[in-house]
């Protein structure tokens, strides 16, 4: 224990002394640097948990409205279906005078040709 004293007042000692000094990169003191480096460590740490507070807000909101929007999906998909059934009708009869014209087209194509080559 007494060892662990003398180690303990000589490192303090020795982090006093190396805190008085000058940065050679920057020409303040150490013990200068030291405080900017804590006080921007405080900052991001309290920047984290302001956005991790406002991530779980945003996560809990997400959860709160998931169920209204799969209610709103599934309303557009009802409403897509509902509406491809009743133009279902209508699309088989343009189907069939499309077919209807192209028939004819072909036919009166062959016709000319026929006409021609004669």
């Amino acid at each position: 224990m007494k060892f662990f004293g003398i180690g303990l007042g000589l490192g303090s000692l020795a982090g006093l002394g190396i805190s008085l000094l000058p940065n050679p990169q920057t020409g303040r003191k150490v013990k200068d640097d030291v405080r900017l480096f804590l006080n921007d460590t405080k900052k991001d740490a309290t920047s984290l948990a302001t956005s991790t507070k406002h991530a779980k807000n945003a996560a809990s909101q997400l959860i709160n409205d998931l169920p209204q929007a799969e209610k709103s999906v599934k309303d557009i998909q009802d409403s897509l279906t509902n509406f491809q059934s009743s133009i279902k009708p209508e699309v088989d009869q343009m189907k069939e005078n499309v077919s209807t014209l192209t028939k004819e087209a072909e036919s009166t194509i062959n016709g000319i040709k026929n006409e021609l080559s004669s």
